[in-house]
């Protein structure tokens, strides 16, 4: 996207400065699914595809991709190549019209389509979330459903790499009139969100690092969010909440950090899981209901978007030599100050 067109849209909010990245810290039980939103206005998921123009308004699909071409994007097409077998039977070509799902050598793909991989990652085409770029990872930091190898703003700020002060960290412009400026408070070139010298490395306004989290309500991490201090406001308006976490994640290992971009519509405790099921658990022999692979929390300030970088758990490591591709869900319980809280998830595939 041309910087220009990048800058005349920027949507103005306001995000607690994070150096480098964010902290991660424990959480707490999770339970009931609720829809996200984004915090943004005119782009409910975050793919920085305009609502009135997204054909996937609500799932996250930077490259709009529409298979059948129905005015309905693949990420939220629930049969993508429109030939009345639903994707999730699953479709045996779910980008090629096969009703009767031919597979004359029994593989996993039908005679219709023999599978592709035009960038030879070894991921095919329509897993692929950078079909043209060697990216068998398939990372996608922002969660915007194009790959970090074919992305032209890793971190979803609006910023276009090459001209972001923080390129893998969300550093929006607060300026309400052009020009459209990152925050950078000692004039280094390097924005306040990644600048350790502006004495940010730590943990963003409001919020502590591991084991005790806690935003400006007093939420804390590791064992459930509480909140102490003030007494409770007439606030009963629950945060509205956003998860742009990838749907595919590929060459996941312990070592390797899984981040959740996460937003808050106004200053919240934010606790993240990721949990396989019960029966998947048991198939993998690491407990007999559902397990938490990874998990952190974290705090915002006030409205903005952040990333949560979640912390492997032991039982990760097994679950994962156990299997080479897994689903599990991203759970995200968010506080508000006046202890209003939104629960969010999202389904995911790992594979390593």
């Amino acid at each position: 996207m041309p910087l220009a067109r990048t800058l005349l849209t920027l949507l103005l909010l306001s995000l607690p400065a994070v150096a480098g990245g964010v902290l991660p810290a424990g959480s707490g039980p999770l339970a009931l699914e609720v829809a996200g939103a984004h915090p943004e206005p005119g782009d409910v998921d975050g793919d920085n595809v305009k609502d009135e123009v997204d054909n996937c308004p609500t799932t996250p699909n930077g490259a709009q991709v529409d298979s059948d071409r129905d005015g309905q994007g693949d990420a939220c097409d629930a049969d993508d190549d429109n030939d009345g077998v639903p994707d999730a039977r699953p479709d045996n070509c779910r980008l090629v019209a096969n009703p009767a799902q031919e597979n004359a050598d029994g593989d996993a793909y039908g005679d219709a389509c023999p599978p592709v991989d035009t960038d030879g990652d070894r991921v095919i085409d329509p897993d692929d979330n950078c079909p043209f770029a060697v990216n068998a990872d398939q990372r996608d930091l922002d969660g915007d459903d194009r790959g970090d190898a074919c992305d032209d703003d890793l971190d979803g700020d609006k910023f276009d790499n090459g001209f972001d002060n923080c390129p893998t960290v969300y550093n929006p412009t607060t300026d309400t009139a052009p020009p459209f400026r990152q925050p950078d408070a000692d004039k280094n070139g390097k924005g306040t969100a990644c600048d350790p010298d502006e004495g940010l490395a730590t943990a963003p306004a409001g919020g502590t690092r591991s084991g005790g989290a806690t935003g400006t309500g007093g939420g804390t991490g590791s064992g459930g969010a509480t909140r102490t201090g003030a007494a409770p406001t007439k606030d009963t308006r629950k945060p509205t909440v956003s998860l742009t976490v990838a749907r595919r994640h590929a060459g996941v290992a312990v070592g390797t950090p899984f981040v959740v971009p996460v937003g808050c519509s106004e200053a919240c405790s934010l606790q993240a899981r990721l949990v396989i099921d019960a029966r998947t658990a048991k198939r993998l022999r690491v407990g007999a209901r559902p397990a938490v692979l990874a998990k952190a929390s974290w705090a915002l300030s006030g409205s903005g978007r952040t990333y949560v970088i979640l912390d492997w758990q032991r039982r990760a490591r097994t679950a994962l030599k156990r299997s080479r591709s897994l689903s599990a869900r991203v759970w995200v319980v968010a506080d508000d100050l006046a202890g209003n809280t939104t629960t969010v998830s999202r389904k995911v595939t790992l594979r390593r």
